[in-house]
C-alpha cells in the first residue's frame, strides 16, 4: 500500500474515534467547512460570512478577522479524493465565532471537542488556540489547544470546594505531521486527551459544572487582539458534543 493510501487509512480510522455505544454522545456543534461561507465565492481568503452550523440548523459560526487576517479555502485526503476544509492567516487574526446557547454549556455532563488540524513547523507558535468557550480568566472555560505545537485541553468551572481547572498537554508536537484528530473528552471524573487514535494523556479531577456566557471561538482567543493565540495552520470539522 502507497504512503499515501497508508496515511488516508490512518486519517479515517483516526475520525473514528471515541463512537463506542457506551457514549452515546450527541453533536451540539459541527462545522463542516464544506459550504461557501455566505456571501462568499471561493477560494477566498474571506474576511466575513458565516459557515453553518451542520449539528444545530440555523446555528452559524461566522468570520471575524483584524486586518491583514482573513480565512481560506484548503483540502485534506478523504477516502479516495479531498475534503474541504479551510486554512487560517499567516498574519493578523482571523476567527470564526458561534454565539452563546446553552446547548454549548455541558454543565456536569460529559462531552467531547475534536478537530482535525494540519500545522508546518513554521507556524507552530506558543500559543494557538483550537476551538474555545471562555478564556483563562474566565470562571468556566473549555479549550482544545496546539501550544509549540502540542495539543492541550484546559477545562474550568465549579466543583465541589468552589473553583477548579485541569490542563492536559501531550508531550510530543504534531508539526510536520500531515493531517492529526486531536480530541478532548470528560467522562465523569476523567479528561482524556487523544491524538490521532492514541489516548496521550489522562487526569481525574475533572468533575465540575463548566457554563459560561462567552462565544465559542474557533481558531483563536478572538479577533484584533493585542494576543489572541492565533492558530496559523489548517482545520477541518470542528466539533462539540454532550453525552
Amino acid at each position: 500500500m502507497s504512503a499515501f493510501a497508508l496515511g488516508v487509512t490512518a486519517l479515517a480510522a483516526a475520525v473514528l474515534v471515541d463512537t463506542a455505544p457506551a457514549y452515546a454522545a450527541t453533536e451540539q456543534l459541527r462545522l463542516d467547512f464544506d459550504a461557501t461561507p455566505t456571501g462568499q465565492i471561493e477560494p477566498g481568503p474571506w474576511t466575513s460570512g458565516c459557515f453553518a452550523d451542520v449539528a444545530t440548523p440555523g446555528d452559524s459560526g461566522c468570520i471575524a478577522v483584524g486586518a491583514p487576517g482573513s480565512i481560506s479555502r484548503a483540502s485534506r485526503p478523504s477516502g479516495t479524493g479531498t475534503s474541504p476544509a479551510i486554512a487560517f492567516p499567516a498574519s493578523g487574526s482571523a476567527v470564526i465565532q458561534v454565539p452563546d446557547a446553552a446547548n454549548l454549556n455541558p454543565g456536569t455532563q460529559d462531552f467531547t471537542i475534536s478537530t482535525l488540524v494540519k500545522v508546518t513547523a513554521g507556524q507552530v507558535t506558543s500559543g494557538a488556540n483550537l476551538m474555545q468557550k471562555g478564556v483563562f480568566a474566565d470562571p468556566a472555560q473549555w479549550k482544545l489547544q496546539l501550544d509549540s505545537g502540542k495539543p492541550g485541553c484546559r477545562i474550568a468551572g465549579t466543583g465541589a470546594d468552589g473553583a477548579a481547572s485541569l490542563l492536559l498537554t501531550a508531550d510530543a508536537s504534531i508539526a510536520d505531521q500531515g493531517w492529526k484528530f486531536v480530541q478532548c473528552k470528560r467522562r465523569g471524573d476523567v479528561l482524556s486527551l487523544i491524538v490521532g487514535t492514541e489516548t496521550v494523556k489522562t487526569a481525574t479531577g475533572a468533575t465540575m459544572a463548566i457554563t459560561s456566557t462567552a462565544k465559542v471561538n474557533i481558531g483563536a482567543k478572538g479577533a484584533g487582539l493585542t494576543n489572541n493565540d492565533q492558530f496559523r495552520g489548517e482545520m477541518d470539522n470542528a466539533v462539540f458534543s454532550i453525552g
